[in-house]
Order: structure tokens, then sequence, then C-alpha cells
């Protein structure tokens, strides 16, 4: 290149400093809009705890002909008073419950203060041998009734996904469902439960996430503290009153939630109304009904009933 000669354009000293000061200027105003949108490290972590969750799942589905783990424990009975007997028919993808007085003792240690995520009827022990993996980084909630410890456990799974355990091996009566059937999927309908449901679609198998697919039906999620109880989150799949939570997910990041879905990728997902991750008391069993809505109009249930499960 030949230098510039006497009389042909060039950027001056005065035109170099303007161009950069602008250039700055922009930085400074673009860097906290870049940054809001950027998920923390507790979200990066809360992902990676859920990723682990769905490979943990998928190799317990290789392991067992595409089953996958039950999703039936009863959502307030405590684990760790049970008797050997007992606990074996309770085998669940996770045992315990998180629900609060007079159940706490599982929520902050479980069995001798060893956690039952490490339990061997936590069915995906095997493959998650790190209780951390179950606990939110974000989820800071201290249980009053359990020394003021916090919850080992901050995710959830579908109630549409997931197999049968204990309704067959304790209520099975005459004519029991085999082992490995899907879950009933009893909360779907946005109601009252409803054990015998046929109208909304429940997946026992790697293999059945058919609609809305495996990339658009969610399988774990942050759940609220004070909602939390078994390993079950139910929402309603239900097109008339898809404004009824009847558990409620956490919003620990800023409003958000992680979210992992069937074909394995997981988000941070920010909430529209805040009605929908601030419970304000346990809420499992005690939301609104068809004619009695807790959160009329929240485009959040909108969101969760199409994610949740599709029509037959």
């Amino acid at each position: 290149m030949q230098p510039l000669k006497n009389g042909e354009d060039g950027f001056t000293l005065v035109e170099l400093l303007v161009v950069l000061a602008t250039v700055g200027i922009l930085a400074v105003l673009l860097l906290p809009a870049i940054a809001g949108t950027k998920p923390s490290s507790q979200a990066y972590q809360c992902m990676e705890n859920q990723r682990q969750l769905m490979l943990g799942m998928q190799m317990y589905a290789q392991d067992n002909s595409d089953l996958l783990p039950p999703n039936d424990y009863p959502y307030l009975t405590a684990y760790a008073t049970m008797s050997t007997t007992q606990k074996a028919q309770h085998k669940n993808w996770v045992v315990g419950t998180m629900e609060e007085y007079p159940d706490a003792y599982d929520a902050p240690y479980g069995i001798g203060q060893v956690s039952e995520l490490l339990d061997p009827n936590t069915l995906l022990s095997p493959y998650i041998t790190n209780r951390t993996v179950y606990h939110c980084p974000a989820d800071n909630y201290i249980d009053p009734y359990a020394a003021n410890k916090v919850h080992v456990r901050s995710y959830s799974m579908n109630s549409a996904v997931g197999t049968i355990w204990y309704s067959t091996t304790t209520m099975g009566g005459s004519n029991p469902k085999p082992v490995g059937t899907p879950v009933a999927g009893g909360w779907l309908l946005g109601s009252a439960y409803t054990s015998g449901q046929t109208t909304w679609l429940t997946y026992g198998k790697m293999t059945s996430f058919t609609r809305p697919g495996p990339a658009n039906t969610f399988v774990f999620m942050d759940e609220n503290p004070f909602s939390i109880n078994d390993g079950s989150i139910a929402f309603s799949a239900n097109a008339t009153p898809r404004t009824y939570l009847m558990d409620y997910p956490a919003g620990n990041h800023n409003g958000s939630a992680g979210i992992a879905f069937a074909d394995g990728h997981v988000v941070i997902h920010q909430w529209l109304d805040p009605r929908t991750y601030n419970a304000s008391v346990i809420q499992h069993g005690n939301g609104g009904n068809g004619t009695t809505q807790q959160t009329p109009n929240d485009p959040d249930c909108f969101y969760l009933a199409g994610i949740t499960s599709a029509l037959r």
C-alpha cells in the first residue's frame, strides 16, 4: 500500500477519537441488556443438573426395555420411617417427600441423615451417584420444620411421564395393572384427580413421546419449595381450565425455572405472570378446580399445558 500523498483523504486523529468514543458509549449502553440475557452460574448449574437427570433416565430406559422409571410415589408419605418391606413397595424414580411438617425429616436429610436420593429404591440412583444433582443451587429455601435445613431436592417429574409401581404393589386389587404400565396422569383434566382418564396421553417409554414430541414435552422442572412433595409435578393439559395450577414451578432464577425436555435439551424459561411461581402455601391437592381457578388468565398456564401432554 502506498502512503497517502498530500491532498488525499484520510482519517484525522480527531475523527478516530470520535469513532472510538462512539463505540465506547454504545458498549456502555448495550452491556446491561446483554448481561440481563446471560444465564447466571447458578442457572448454568441448574441446567447441567437436569441434563444429568435426563441422562440417568435415558440410561435407565436402555437397561429396562425402554420403560421409564416409576413416578407414582404417594405424595405425602414419609419414606424414612417405613419398614424394609414397605420401602420395596415404594420404588420410584426418586423416593421420599419434600412435604413439610410432619414429614419434614425426608426433606432435609432422609434416613440417618443420608439422603434417600441414593437409596436403592430410588431407581435412578445407580446412574446418578451425586445427590447434589437433585438440588438447584438457586433453591435457598430454609425448611423451618426441619432444623432450618434446605430441601435436598428441587426437581420433579411431569405427572404425565413415567410408570407405576406403588399403585400396583399396594393397591392392585383383584385385577392389578402390571408394573411398567404408564402413569394415569390424573391431574391432566384440570379438575379433581381422575385415575382412569383417557383423554390425554401419558408416557411410559422413551419411544412414547409422539405428541407433542420429545422436543416439546417436558420431563423435569424446578418446583416451588412450597408445593414440592413427591417426585411428581402436576399441571393441567385441559383446554378449558388451563389457568388451574395443582403444583407450582419455581422462579429461583429471577422469575425463571429450569425445564428439561424428553429429547434431552434444557432451557431456563422466563415466567410471564408472577402468580405462576409465587405459591404462598403448600398447594398440591388444595388448589382450585374447574370452577374455582387459582390464577385466572395466567398466560404461563397455556405454555405449561402445551408442554405437559397432548390429546390421545
